[in-house]
């Protein structure tokens, strides 16, 4: 019983100071149906990550909806570390670049362009080469998530549509 009113507490008073967990951002109304498109070599990879963290949300794309637009998305990967016992590259950089805007039905600008820059380290066992794509899929996956998920805290979060909001 003790436990059941400390969580309660607990609930009531993370609700009252605007705690939300995941899931819980409301969609603007003005970006009700928003679609989520993008362009560049990684850009259907986020534009997908980002439609399905949208949907989480409570937003389903409407073709009359806002357009997210995610353009000249790019993943890059360079080495910053190597093993000098073996001279293999231990420890690599994951760098996502791309420009996010919101564009409403009317082709009107909602949200000008703004740059998104991700970064990402990792490192692998250089005993086991053959698990290293699988890292890499997987730190790349990872990094598609998050960026995902920034984009929507920027967009969502952004004063030009949490004005419009009632």
């Amino acid at each position: 019983m003790k436990r059941l009113l400390l969580a309660m507490g607990l609930a009531l008073s993370l609700s009252a100071c605007g705690f939300h967990l995941q899931g819980g951002a409301a969609i603007p109304p003005t970006l009700a149906g928003l679609r989520v498109e993008g362009n560049g070599p990684a850009g259907g990879s986020l534009a997908q990550a980002t439609a399905r963290a949208l949907e989480r949300e409570g937003n389903y794309p409407q073709k009359t909806g806002p357009v997210l637009r995610i353009d000249n998305a790019g993943i890059s990967q360079r080495i910053i570390s190597i093993s000098p016992t073996s001279g293999a590259a231990v420890e690599f950089l994951n760098t996502l670049r791309a420009e996010i805007s919101v564009v409403g039905a009317d082709g009107k600008t909602l949200l000008p362009p703004q740059p998104l820059l991700l970064e990402n380290s990792f490192s692998f066992n250089s005993a086991n080469p053959l698990a290293t794509s699988e890292q890499q899929n997987t730190a790349q996956r990872t990094m598609l998530r998050q960026a995902a998920q920034q984009i929507l805290a920027r967009v969502l979060n952004s004063p030009r549509f949490r004005e419009a909001q009632p």
